[in-house]
């Protein structure tokens, strides 16, 4: 059977070890809730430290407040779980779920088996809370990572029941706390287990988060939050290859604002971004989860719309057109209302076709649309061409 001062004194390496390695493998910038995560390690640790001076130590110290310390380390780390998620935990609850599982257990200090009944159950409710803060899947994060994270805290809601239940079913054994008995090594190789998946994975959700956005960063317009022009075409020549091999529709339209040059002359090129945003905000809400926003170069924006026919595109560009002349724009105090020209381009069905050619037609579409007067959406395929 385990020595369980012995265990303590690993699960203490241990903790420290964690901290230690978030803090320098991060290069000492503990961001995204790493802070009070590697906190909760260092709390913890220190709890165990006290646990494991049982009989040697004052019970005011090895008892009550290791106790307060272990609840501590839950709200620090509900606090990391909610900071990676952009929220926050006011420091004072610290200190108040500490002072509460503290009292509690003070309150208990003469009678083992009611105070682990108490405090185990108590214990039970903090990891519950954890398991429902992190049970939110999030961008970035694969399922597996996140499973890890949720999963470690159903393993803590489990060890702490079964703690919390074994004096109701049968008595605390000689040497109490520290007695060396099958529930009580389960029950804490489960928390050490507990600790260690839990850390490992919220490290990793962490990494996986950050590749993410960095893709992201790699792959978008930083200022409309459009895909840019190198992603368009990786993701057009996958999109182009699927319409042939399933014999599907492929639709592109080139989006322009008209008279885009006066706003930058007359309100500033300030002004001029911000209607930029709003106009990728207005067509981003006319499109399918599947359709692909682009900003082309400058004023200029493309949608790549997977299985629409042609004449579809030009109901949807139709739809675009009539919802930016609607729109106000607001850029420095100033209101204004600007159209738009769109030109449509469907992939021809006979024989193939490579994107260049489909962009061309796309944007001999949009110079007719320009030239005929420009807040019209024209499209050219086959030779035939309409305007709408």
């Amino acid at each position: 059977m385990f020595d369980i001062r012995s265990l303590f004194v690993v699960m203490v390496a241990t903790n420290v070890i964690l901290a230690a390695s978030l803090w320098i493998g991060t290069g000492r910038r503990l961001q995204g809730g790493l802070g009070p995560w590697t906190l909760s390690l260092l709390v913890q640790a220190a709890a165990f430290v006290l646990f494991a001076g049982r009989g040697e130590l004052p019970d005011w110290a090895s008892i009550v407040v290791a106790n307060g310390l272990v609840g501590m380390s839950f709200s620090l780390t509900a606090a990391a779980i909610l900071a990676f998620r952009g929220h926050r935990l006011p420091p004072l609850a610290h200190a108040a779920t500490g002072g509460v599982v503290a009292f509690a257990v003070g309150a208990l200090l003469h009678d083992l088996g009611a105070r682990l009944i108490a405090a185990n159950f108590i214990y039970a409710a903090c990891q519950a809370t954890l398991l429902a803060l992190a049970w939110k899947p999030v961008e970035g994060v694969s399922r597996g990572t996140h499973g890890l994270l949720v999963g470690s805290f159903a393993l803590g809601i489990a060890s702490f029941v079964l703690r919390a239940a074994a004096p109701l079913f049968a008595p605390v054994a000689n040497g109490g706390f520290l007695a060396s008995s099958a529930i009580q090594a389960f029950t804490l190789m489960a928390g050490y287990t507990m600790i260690l998946v839990s850390s490992v994975s919220f490290l990793l959700m962490q990494k996986e988060r950050a590749d993410f956005r960095a893709q992201q960063l790699a792959s978008l317009d930083p200022l409309t939050q459009a895909f840019n022009r190198r992603t368009f075409v990786e993701l057009a020549q996958k999109q182009l290859s699927r319409a042939r091999r399933l014999d599907t529709p492929l639709s592109l339209v080139l989006v322009d604002l008209d008279h885009f040059k006066s706003v930058n002359d007359n309100h500033g090129h300030l002004a001029g971004d911000r209607v930029l945003q709003r106009l990728a905000d207005v067509m981003r809400g006319q499109l399918r989860k599947e359709d692909v926003l682009v900003r082309y170069g400058g004023e200029e924006f493309c949608l790549l719309l997977p299985d629409v026919p042609g004449p579809g595109a030009v109901a949807l560009a139709g739809r675009i057109r009539k919802a930016v002349e609607r729109e106000t724009f607001a850029a420095g105090g100033v209101e204004m209302r600007l159209t738009i020209s769109a030109g449509v381009a469907a992939r021809i069905d006979e024989g193939p076709e490579g994107l260049d050619a489909l962009i061309a037609r796309a944007d001999e579409a949009l110079y007719m649309a320009k030239h005929r007067g420009r807040n019209r959406v024209a499209a050219v395929s086959l030779g035939r061409s309409r305007a709408a």
